[in-house]
């Protein structure tokens, strides 16, 4: 049976980078949305003006705004997807996000591990958030037409290169829901933003699930500028993925870390997961991995010195 950790145990002290939690370090992002906090004031303090934000998101992507759903996260946002079709059997293509399939346990819904055609509902993350792989385009459009529902979690499509996003099909097909995030794509969980595209009447049986509050009025306030500043975030990252990938012996990742096939020096700098004899280190600015990667062959130099 899933169960997830109490929240009240604290967990170890640790003064180092967090880097296992596929959330990037982006110091100069960083700078900037605090910036533009601190110039709009209190904005945790209400719950938002919904419209507004659906109006930005509409614009923003050029989809109509009764194909946008939103909720606080994807936390909030998937359990409340999976509970409209509670009622059918789902296929979760693992490994995943754990609670894909805790979200089914809990609520009691019946599920297979893996592409698993006997089911009516596709969950799958692309890319994969354990892996960094994409799916073939054309492989997910026939996936498309083999289940009865199909839900895309895109929380790293930004990072993907050349583009992979599905949005297109979750306007043009009514069985498709393309779900995203800012705690990805911008590196900003605490802000509890997640959205969905898809067709018009499964967005309204969302919005009759949905809370009375979904976002706060920080997200209404610097909506705009928020969005406008994915690219330039990916692109940041992009680049210390790249130099990574080009410099140290990497399996591909198609999101937002890289994944190192020897425990690199630099490692030890940071808060990072082992999985499958892979070190899944989430991304950083260029300027800042490269400072502390300079720090550790300096370190790793003394060492080699005869005393």
């Amino acid at each position: 049976m899933f169960e997830r950790v109490p929240c009240y145990i604290h967990k170890d002290k640790n003064t180092k980078i967090n880097l296992s939690n596929n959330i990037c370090y982006d110091q100069i992002h960083a700078l900037k949305v605090s910036e533009l906090i601190r110039e709009n004031g209190n904005g945790f303090s209400q719950y938002a003006n919904e419209p507004k934000i659906y109006e930005d998101l509409s614009e923003f992507y050029g989809v109509p705004k009764t194909n946008i759903a939103i909720g606080m996260g994807l936390g909030e946002l998937i359990p409340r997807i999976f509970s409209i079709f509670r009622d059918k059997t789902f296929s979760i293509v693992t490994p995943t996000w754990m609670m894909a399939t805790g979200f089914c346990e809990v609520n009691c819904i019946k599920y297979y591990q893996g592409l698993d055609l006997r089911a009516d509902v596709l969950y799958v993350a692309n890319p994969n958030g354990q892996d960094g792989q994409v799916i073939d385009r054309d492989i997910l459009e026939s996936l498309c037409d083999a289940f009865e529902y199909v839900i895309i979690d895109e929380a790293y499509a930004d990072f993907c290169v050349p583009a992979c996003s599905a949005l297109d099909l979750a306007i043009t097909r009514n069985n498709v829901l393309v779900c995203k995030t800012f705690s990805k794509s911008l590196a900003l969980p605490g802000l509890r933003f997640g959205y969905c595209f898809g067709n018009h009447h499964v967005i309204w049986r969302l919005q009759q699930l949905r809370p009375s509050g979904v976002v706060n009025t920080i997200v209404e306030r610097i909506g705009p500028e928020l969005l406008s500043m994915i690219d330039e975030h990916v692109i940041r990252m992009v680049d210390t993925r790249d130099y990574i990938e080009s410099k140290y012996e990497c399996s591909p990742s198609n999101a937002n870390f890289v994944l190192l096939k020897n425990k690199e020096s630099f490692l030890d700098r940071f808060q990072y997961r082992t999985i499958n004899g892979l070190h899944r280190m989430s991304l950083m600015d260029l300027d800042t991995f490269k400072s502390y990667e300079s720090l550790s062959d300096v370190h790793q130099s003394r060492e080699r010195q005869p005393s």
